[in-house]
């Protein structure tokens, strides 16, 4: 699967220097490093949010929510 959300996550795996990508040199990660980067940016996110005073799990029931829609979209 690509797109444009996908390259986003990939983007911000590159800042912290990870990739996953095929067409991208590998180091050192696995797809299992990747996914535990992914989780912990996601925590980061959550923690940003709270401290600006947002709902994190409303933040996050609403991205479930698209991220669901956009699979639909997409079959």
């Amino acid at each position: 699967m690509d797109g444009p959300q996908v390259a986003r996550a990939e983007a911000l795996l590159g800042l912290l220097g990870l990739s996953v990508r095929e067409d991208v040199q590998r180091g050192p990660l696995t797809v299992a490093h990747a996914e535990e980067a992914a989780i912990d940016m996601i925590a980061d996110l959550l923690h940003w949010l709270r401290a600006h005073g947002c709902d994190p799990d409303g933040a996050l029931d609403r991205a479930q929510a698209n991220f669901e829609a956009e699979l639909l979209e997409a079959a």
